[in-house]
């Protein structure tokens, strides 16, 4: 289960994952700004592609909402609140937050809480394209 969730927090802003049915493998793309301006997520795969599938995008999972609902909801000790929600209102937030969860050994704790909303988004997406992982 940590592997998918590792997969789903290794999705940022400018870079698409792909799984290869074929290959049963997961990989990444990276695109600067002006690729991203000029290429749809989408634009890559053919329409009736039955071997390769993209992964819900940075925009689809919405990994900030994810993260201020773990704070607002499991994270109790006022100072350590505001820390987080300090490194959220950053644009660039997923390492530095993820790396302040570790800090203050709270990594776990957040994979533990939140890991089931990553879960449930990969499962959705596997529904959604007919891909069986169990």
């Amino acid at each position: 289960m940590n592997t998918i969730i590792d997969l789903m927090l290794a999705i940022r802003k400018g870079c698409i994952y792909f799984y290869h049915k074929d290959t049963k493998q997961f990989d990444g793309n990276h695109f600067s700004e002006v690729e991203r301006k000029n290429l749809s997520f989408d634009s890559r795969l053919p329409l009736n592609d039955t071997n390769n599938f993209r992964l819900p995008s940075y925009e689809e999972i919405n990994h900030k909402d994810i993260m201020s609902f773990y704070v607002k909801e499991y994270v109790e000790d006022k100072v350590t609140r505001k820390q987080l929600f300090y490194v959220l209102r950053r644009y660039d937030y997923m390492d530095a937050y993820l790396d302040k969860l570790r800090e203050l050994n709270l990594y776990d704790d957040f994979i533990d809480t939140s890991g089931d909303i990553y879960m449930q988004i990969f499962e959705e997406w596997a529904d959604k394209n007919k891909l069986n992982f169990k």
